[in-house]
């Protein structure tokens, strides 16, 4: 089987605009990771705040044209686009929201799972200094609650509830997201290929550290703990995912190719049984 992988487009974003290459009809199906759409974004006090979503005209011309290779298309809302992302491929005949869903594909399984905030990254946020590994998510709940609660000599006893709760909250998060993820990618028959499309890459590795340079989170993996815990526990046989423009790349994660689509790329995946061949396809045509 031969899909097209599309990276983040942002279309919209300073006026961008893009047409399918016209060799893209050689493939099977398409996935694209999110942000298809591009938001306005300005910081105050240092933190991103979303505006309003640019390029939504743009996006929903784009999946039509995508229609008319006669395909299935795939896609899951990223973090600019999740609030509209249903509506971009409504009006066509083939592309699917695959977002909490899953898709059989030519013998093969896919799942796939979105963003659904903007402020998309771990389930639990962490520091990176106490971060050696991945580690078993109740051992790290429970360091993380005692940081939490100890050597806060001049903090008030609400302070230190409001910061246990907030970690109490992510780890909810994290657990639902862990089990989700596992469910959505393991329903399937014994010997199925097993696909994971993601907007968010896995945590911890080549494929989700930010660029120093970015304010706040600089320097920091910004990835799924959930999907990289999900990797290391099933026999996944490849995911695609995007968000992290800068780290565009493939990497191999718990024995499973992972790929980084990156910012306005395309990449062609050949499946066969267990074998997987990532290579460059023609970009889109601005």
């Amino acid at each position: 089987m031969r899909l097209l992988v599309l990276g983040d487009l942002h279309l919209g974003q300073d006026g961008f605009t893009a047409d399918p290459h016209p060799s893209w009809d050689r493939f099977d199906a398409v996935l694209t990771v999110g942000d298809v759409a591009h938001s306005r974004v300005t910081v105050t006090d240092g933190k991103p705040q979303q505006e309003e979503l640019v390029g939504v005209v743009e996006a929903q011309a784009f999946f039509r044209q995508l229609d008319e290779l006669g395909v299935p298309i795939l896609t899951v809302p990223g973090n600019h686009d999740y609030r509209r992302h249903a509506n971009l491929v409504r009006g066509t005949t083939r592309g699917r929201n695959l977002h909490r869903e899953t898709a059989a594909l030519e013998g093969y399984h896919v799942a796939g799972f979105g963003s659904e905030i903007f402020d998309a990254g771990p389930e639990v946020r962490y520091d990176p200094e106490a971060v050696a590994g991945l580690d078993d998510p109740d051992v790290w709940l429970k360091r993380t609650l005692a940081r939490a609660g100890s050597n806060e000599a001049d903090a008030t006893l609400a302070e230190l509830r409001n910061r246990i709760d907030g970690f109490e909250s992510q780890f909810a998060t994290y657990t639902e997201r862990y089990e989700t993820l596992r469910s959505l990618a393991t329903g399937t028959e014994p010997g199925t290929g097993r696909i994971v499309l993601t907007h968010v890459p896995p945590f911890d590795t080549s494929l989700d550290r930010v660029a120093e340079s970015v304010p706040r989170i600089g320097g920091r993996h910004w990835g799924s703990i959930a999907l990289k815990n999900v990797l290391a526990d099933h026999d996944i046989s490849f995911v695609a995912c995007g968000h992290i423009h800068e780290r565009e790349d493939v990497a191999t994660v718990a024995g499973t190719p992972c790929l980084n689509a990156g910012f306005r790329s395309a990449y062609a995946v050949t499946l066969e049984e267990d074998d997987v061949s990532i290579t460059d396809a023609e970009p889109p045509v601005e």
